[in-house]
């Protein structure tokens, strides 16, 4: 079984090493890409096309995991080039999904999320679509006769048949792990000017927990560095919330990240 990437960054890396690993093929192209990735490819064993439009027509799976901004530009170019599936792994509205159903057909694409932080030792994958249960069933069963297990744990599970599913809770945990990011970040900026983020930080270890200062350190540090793909993703968000509920009073919180987001993204 063949497992082709469009873009190559966080994600397609973690997932090319964990299926290199149990045996199956992976493709993918330095097409136009930058020095980084170029290195990040030739790092793993990959097998490099000279084109994406190769990597789509040679791969039995083609994933997308770019940007929720290109993502619906990608399904439409390379999603139907593919004879197998597609799955989107970018944090995309339900409408985006519902887009790249209507254009690719339920009989190529599977609505796609890893839940939680990829660089994790355990990836928690969800799936959702018509043929999301065959899939699951098909990948199990090859890793099953394959011993070769991954370093990383991969928890698979299917939350339904209709597309869709699957990036509305990505959307909703997206919503809430940025709030929360946000006001992070808002708060530790007002503590450092008053001179009293050292006490912030024991002050809230206390009420937290021990643990609480170094993974709220790293999620200040990721929402910095990457503001911008958190400000696209949040565009998705309130769109999703759009379609959910014109009244305004249900997305006071989410508005107001996009624009916390938008002010660190400008920032640089």
């Amino acid at each position: 079984m063949k497992f082709g990437f469009i873009g190559f960054g966080e994600v397609s890396y973690t997932l090319s090493k964990i299926l290199l690993s149990y045996g199956f093929e992976v493709l993918t192209s330095t097409e136009g890409r930058s020095k980084k990735t170029k290195e990040l490819v030739k790092s793993l064993d990959l097998i490099v096309l000279d084109s994406f439009e190769e990597v789509a027509q040679e791969s039995d799976i083609l994933i997308s995991a770019n940007s929720p901004q290109s993502a619906l530009a990608v399904a439409l170019k390379y999603g139907s080039l593919t004879q197998g599936i597609f799955l989107d792994f970018n944090n995309i509205s339900p409408n985006t999904a519902k887009q790249i159903e209507n254009y690719i057909g339920d009989d190529h694409f599977i609505d796609s999320s890893i839940m939680g932080r990829v660089s994790s030792e355990e990836l928690h994958i969800y799936f959702s679509g018509r043929r999301a249960e065959e899939f699951v069933s098909n990948m199990r069963n090859f890793i099953r006769n394959n011993d070769a297990p991954s370093n990383v744990k991969v928890n698979i599970k299917v939350v339904s048949d209709e597309i869709g599913d699957v990036s509305k809770l990505k959307i909703l945990r997206s919503s809430y792990t940025k709030g929360v990011s946000a006001l992070l970040v808002e708060t530790f900026e007002t503590a450092e000017k008053l001179g009293l983020s050292g006490d912030l930080w024991e002050i809230l270890s206390l009420t937290e927990n021990m643990d609480f200062e170094t993974s709220a350190k790293s999620r200040i540090d990721s929402s910095k560095k990457k503001s911008k793909r958190k400000y696209e993703e949040l565009i998705e968000v309130l769109e999703f919330l759009d379609d959910v509920d014109k009244n305004r009073k249900s997305k006071i919180m989410a508005i107001a990240t996009k624009e916390k987001f938008e002010k660190l993204k400008n920032r640089k």
